[in-house]
């Protein structure tokens, strides 16, 4: 009996969780309160996983359009994509999957220790949505999480988008790495200015971005995240990702050198358009964003898609 509750014990280690009963209302409050900035008509559903429960909020008309499955950053929840989801949903229904293991409404059950089971968890979703083909765009970790899907699990991957993907591309700079691990042990005061920070100007309104940047650092303040770090990928992983691929790099990235991102993203990943953004951080430029990403899912579309 005691090894099986050992063996318990070491599961329930590797599951996120939050840090107790007033956090997971602290830190909800402030997610409900940064998703009222989604466009309506918005809905939700329930996804079933071998790893736990996975919340998918959607929104978007029936139209020709492959749809676009949003993958957010950690710990920033599907509230960063209000600004995008209207610019991506033109023709398509889009669905933004609160993953889990991070601060949300998605619940898990079992740990996600390697990146095979990262994307068995994608994949499971987006079978569990019925969708058989989707443009895959992410944001930060969410942006490794669709690299390493297109890799491992291509077959429903129509594209690939990542903006300012840590670890996939370049390593992390040491000066980040401190920052993030101060975040979690500073003042709410240090949470919220390293959070500003880090994202940079991203155009936002004052109050939506000011919601934003509450959440994570709630978020961070009140729950504990055990979830699979972003691992470097190997050249011949990368090689591997056979569909069109968009990688967008904050010029001003604190995360990493995105120049050396984009170089090796050019190097490596087969049909790939890489483009370090001049003055952007390692959060979303709204206007950027909402030109590129949605031009690219129609030239891929169109078959128009092509390296540069």
């Amino acid at each position: 009996m005691g090894t099986v509750g050992g063996e318990v014990g070491v599961m329930a280690a590797l599951i996120s969780s939050f840090t107790g009963d007033e956090a997971r209302m602290r830190v909800l409050a402030a997610y409900d309160r940064a998703m009222a900035f989604w466009p309506q008509p918005r809905e939700q559903r329930d996804v079933e996983t071998a790893f736990g429960t996975t919340r998918v909020h959607t929104y978007g008309a029936d139209g020709d359009g492959t749809p676009v499955v949003l993958l957010h950053g950690q710990s920033a929840g599907p509230a960063e994509w209000a600004p995008h989801v209207a610019a991506l949903a033109e023709g398509r229904t889009v669905y933004a999957v609160d993953r889990v293991g991070e601060p949300g409404y998605s619940t898990q059950t079992a740990p996600i220790r390697t990146q095979d089971e990262s994307a068995a968890w994608l994949e499971e979703v987006l079978a569990g949505l019925g969708l058989e083909r989707v443009h895959l765009v992410g944001h930060s970790y969410g942006g490794w999480v669709a690299l390493n899907h297109a890799s491992r699990a291509p077959g429903r991957v129509a594209s690939v988008t990542a903006y300012d993907p840590p670890r996939a591309l370049a390593p992390l700079k040491p000066r980040f790495v401190l920052g993030a691990v101060a975040s979690l042990i500073g003042t709410d005061g240090f949470r919220y200015r390293w959070i500003d920070r880090l994202i940079g100007g991203t155009g936002l309104p004052a109050e939506e971005s000011d919601a934003q940047i509450r959440f994570t650092a709630e978020a961070l303040r009140g729950f504990r995240v055990r979830l699979l770090p972003p691992q470097e990928m190997y050249d011949e992983e990368l090689a591997t990702i056979e569909a069109p691929a968009l990688v967008l790099l904050g010029g001003k990235s604190r995360v990493h050198d995105a120049r050396r991102a984009e170089r090796r993203a050019r190097g490596v990943i087969p049909d790939v358009r890489a483009e370090v953004v001049p003055g952007a951080g390692h959060g979303i430029p709204v206007e950027l964003f909402n030109s590129r990403v949605p031009e690219f899912v129609r030239e891929v579309e169109d078959g128009r898609a092509a390296r540069s």
